[in-house]
């Protein structure tokens, strides 16, 4: 039998055309870009601003390099990709509603290890996030994206065409988070929650409204099923698609800085964190943003299910 090589069918992008202001150094072909010499301390001008939401459309995940940040700074880098969102249920920094606090030690084991992307069960999910890593340990603790646009477009033609016309089901469900909020807030907080948020279904594959690019939107952590057909045929495309998204080709692994910071588009990347460091500790800050002119929520996620959740670990 001949192994065949993956396609990958990629043009590279004309940096130096496109960018005057920034200094962008992708660590893959059209994805995972260094965002060099930019001092995140100061104001974002407006050029700088308009070039970093492009590096944003073609690399699919930024890094920065480590910076000491306000709250109020990291903030105000999620603004220049879009209004500022509700996130996820995990706590919050003191005094600062938009920024989620994510820790793990020995007390509390780290548990999102699953290749997902963000909320994806929610009516509109974020468009992304910006996450800085605060205090880490001594090895350890990296995470890994993977491309979802580079893995459609490695597909045979055939394929891509089948996945095209086919939907599937989202929900929460099926991932930790239903033990979780029951471990933490009680069945009460679980039956609301059931009632909030109900199972959507969304196209298998997704066209990013503003690069263009097809992208697989399907996840191990809250795609349920593929729509209208057989339940066989529908586990088998999700493990394929699975195993198919987290080739070394479509990923890469970032070795974190303490204070290092990275931004990532969640309609076009799956990410990972690993937990190779436990019981060691582990802390990120990050603010969820949505796009620009959705309308402002105020409540978090977590809040919206059960308004005196506890302060524990409720994940997605």
């Amino acid at each position: 039998m001949t192994l065949q090589k993956i396609p990958l069918r990629i043009e590279p992008i004309d940096i130096a055309a496109r960018y005057h202001h920034i200094r962008s150094v992708p660590q893959q072909p059209n994805f995972a870009a260094r965002i060099e010499g930019l001092d995140l301390t100061r104001p974002i001008g407006d050029a700088v601003r308009r070039e970093l939401y492009q590096a944003l459309l073609d690399f699919e995940v930024l890094f920065f390099p480590p910076q000491q940040i306000t709250p109020e700074q990291h903030v105000a880098l999620a603004g220049v990709f879009g209004e500022i969102a509700p996130g996820a249920f995990f706590p919050r920094k003191d005094g600062h509603p938009d920024v989620e606090v994510i820790e793990f030690n020995a007390q509390r084991p780290p548990e999102i290890n699953i290749w997902h992307s963000d909320l994806t069960w929610l009516p509109e999910p974020p468009n992304g996030t910006v996450i800085q890593i605060t205090e880490l340990p001594a090895q350890g603790g990296n995470t890994a994206w993977a491309s979802l646009s580079k893995a459609f477009a490695a597909l045979s033609p055939g394929l891509q065409t089948y996945l095209e016309g086919l939907s599937a089901t989202h929900t929460w469900e099926i991932s930790g988070w239903r033990d979780a909020l029951e471990k933490y807030a009680g069945v009460d907080a679980l039956a609301d929650a059931l009632r909030k948020y109900k199972p959507v279904s969304r196209p298998v594959v997704r066209v990013h409204p503003e690069s263009g690019r097809k992208v697989l939107f399907v996840n191990e952590n809250f795609t349920k099923h593929i729509d209208g057909v057989h339940f066989r045929e529908s586990r088998g495309l999700l493990e394929f698609l699975r195993e198919w998204i987290v080739q070394p080709e479509f990923t890469y692994q970032h070795k974190w800085e303490p204070n290092g910071l990275a931004v990532w588009d969640n309609r076009t990347t799956q990410h990972y964190a690993l937990t190779d460091y436990w019981p060691h500790r582990r802390v990120t800050q990050r603010v969820t943003f949505n796009a620009f002119g959705s309308a402002p929520t105020t409540q978090s996620t977590r809040a919206a299910v059960v308004a005196d959740a506890r302060a524990g670990a409720i994940t997605a």
